[in-house]
């Protein structure tokens, strides 16, 4: 798949403690194995975490626990580089609770803010859809917020009021759950949106398409 191409060099750097004699993997280990390898091996005991995690106590799960944090700070900094941004821009940075979607037309990256359902934007974005940067902004990014890379922030909240409707992530996926299964229907929507808007979108760069959940 799109997302196990995407995962597949950082097995290079990542650590995995899943073995069942519970060793660390060995080099051959890793060179030897996949994500979708990973992903199966993790799915196959994810409905049996709590049981065994009732079983084996406290101190095992909470080594468990630390383990499966530790791989996913290790992998998320390495899917975000498969994002292809123009070079002349600044990485833009997600916000956490949400992501962005990013599309690049010419000489112009799009950035759309999503927060994930329980957030809202910080600021008012109903009339602000997207983030630019490009030759006409001289390669920086249009954004409410003061540092530059940084496009909006999803705080906690009860109601999401302050942005579009198609600004939020629906209520039964969360951006990392979308950038699993559904990153596509979220860029599709977005290029459809940005077309609306009278952008031509003749000189899009596919390559480009990217959703990036913040974390």
């Amino acid at each position: 798949s799109k997302n196990a191409v995407r995962l597949l060099p950082a097995l290079e750097n990542a650590v995995f403690y899943l073995s069942e004699t519970g060793a660390f993997a060995s080099e051959s280990d890793c060179d030897s194995t996949t994500v979708d390898n990973v992903i199966q091996s993790l799915q196959k005991y994810s409905t049996c975490f709590p049981e065994v995690a009732r079983k084996d106590g406290r101190d095992l799960l909470n080594r468990l626990i630390w383990i499966l944090k530790d791989t996913l700070n290790l992998l998320q900094p390495v899917q975000d580089k498969f994002c292809k941004h123009l070079p002349q821009c600044p990485q833009p940075i997600a916000p956490k609770n949400g992501g962005i979607v990013c599309i690049t037309i010419g000489s112009t990256e799009y950035c759309k803010p999503m927060c994930n359902k329980g957030y809202d934007f910080s600021f008012l974005r109903r009339s602000r859809l997207y983030e630019t940067c490009g030759s006409t902004t001289e390669f920086t990014w249009t954004t409410q917020l003061t540092g530059g890379q940084t496009l909006a922030v999803c705080e906690p909240s009860e109601r999401a009021v302050s942005g579009a409707e198609s600004a939020y992530f629906p209520d039964n996926s969360s951006c990392l759950h979308t950038l699993a299964y559904s990153e596509s229907k979220q860029l599709e929507t977005f290029l459809g949106e940005l077309a609306k808007q009278g952008i031509d979108t003749t000189n899009h760069d596919k390559e480009a398409d990217c959703l990036i959940c913040g974390y």
